[in-house]
């Protein structure tokens, strides 16, 4: 179970949608390589992306994921690198009229120019959320889950939740709903890739006060 802000998640009831080894050096089957940007190779197992520019470089799902999603997953930085694991849901893929991401959720660990956590519906930022309170380890392998419930984001890495975020405007994934993993001036790689669909159940809240 994970649990986030009044909802708990059943991983053993949520369905696998889509399941990555990354055996496929290919990668041809599930991931849309010729609309990429950035670097994208398999090596042992390990998707592995590299983008040498102050910039993001992104690789899609070819398949589109409606509803709630959780993308689950383990993943490290390449040493010397110690920047920018990135990772995306309800995203629309790359936008080739401004050359840039196209809308969607787009978190990530040790980014935002400052080593910081966070989550943001991209590109206009209407929600953005970080912390500076988890800083990953360069080449440290983290078992990283992360997606959305009707717009309440979240990560947890290594079953804690690192950062949970409310958007007041959030992405419709019936037009929106490709995911994937980002590189920003990184070197990272993942591996053991499972995308669910989010089964939950409301909680209550409350405290019990013996004051």
């Amino acid at each position: 179970m994970l649990k986030v802000m009044e909802k708990e998640i059943d991983l053993a009831a949520s369905p696998i949608l889509l399941e990555d080894d990354f055996s496929n050096p290919s990668l041809s089957e599930n991931w849309d390589l010729e609309h990429s940007t950035g670097e994208w190779w398999v090596e042992d197992g390990w998707l592995t992306g590299r983008h040498r520019g102050n910039s993001g470089g992104l690789l899609y799902s070819k398949k589109g994921y409606p509803g709630n999603v959780l993308l689950d997953f383990e993943a490290r930085t390449v040493p010397p690198c110690d920047n920018d694991l990135n990772f995306t849901w309800c995203s629309e893929g790359w936008d080739y009229h401004a050359n840039d991401a196209g809308i969607g959720y787009i978190a990530g660990l040790n980014g935002w120019w400052e080593k910081k956590a966070g989550i943001e519906h991209y590109p206009e930022c209407k929600m953005r959320s970080t912390t500076t309170l988890f800083t990953l380890v360069p080449g440290q392998t983290y078992h990283i889950q992360a997606g959305s419930i009707d717009g309440l984001c979240f990560i947890f890495v290594d079953g804690k939740l690192v950062i949970e975020a409310s958007d007041p405007d959030p992405i419709d994934s019936n037009r929106f709903n490709r995911v994937g993993f980002g590189t920003y001036a990184s070197f990272i790689q993942y591996r053991n890739f499972k995308l669910r669909q989010i089964s939950w159940k409301p909680v209550v809240m409350e405290y019990t006060v013996e004051f």
